[in-house]
């Protein structure tokens, strides 16, 4: 009896060791899945982009406000059916010329695939406040971005 009982043992042990076919196979199908969709998400570059666009016209409206506070200059936004730009506002204390940015010396301004609706101007003044202020929508790609200037502050977000 005590033979039949250790066989018994071992060949419960010997059974309760790996996984079956059908579990692999699942795990497998699984893990395909989410690989075939993060996959997509990764190669997708154009929702990056827009998102990249959006933000660099934020970014470019803070700039322009930071420098009007600090050259104690009119910077002018303007903003294109396809593009903006960042010039000095002509002044007694300011000559007209378009600003450039920080890192490249090249000129502040961007021409893409977007649609911007209205096409306002602002100016920010030396003490940092927007001539204009209101919200303006542009479309980049397929997706619809709204950027807002503040009163008298001349903040700007979205």
């Amino acid at each position: 009896m005590q033979t039949n009982n250790s066989n018994f043992r071992n060949n419960e042990l010997t059974r309760n060791q790996g996984f079956t076919l059908v579990e692999l196979v699942t795990v497998i199908i699984i893990v395909g899945i989410m690989a075939s969709v993060g996959a997509a998400k990764f190669f997708s570059q154009s929702s990056f982009q827009d998102s990249q666009y959006h933000q660099e016209i934020i970014s470019a409206f803070r700039y322009a406000q930071k420098i009007a506070i600090a050259s104690q200059c009119d910077v002018d936004i303007v903003l294109g059916g396809d593009n903006y730009a960042l010039n000095y506002a002509a002044s007694s204390l300011c000559a007209a010329q378009i600003l450039k940015k920080p890192a490249s010396q090249s000129a502040y301004s961007d021409t893409g695939t977007v649609i911007i609706s209205p096409t306002p101007t602002f100016t920010y003044d030396a003490q940092g406040i927007a001539s204009s202020t209101g919200a303006f929508s542009f479309t980049v790609g397929d997706s619809a971005r709204v950027v807002i200037v503040e009163p008298i502050t001349g903040y700007v977000h979205d």
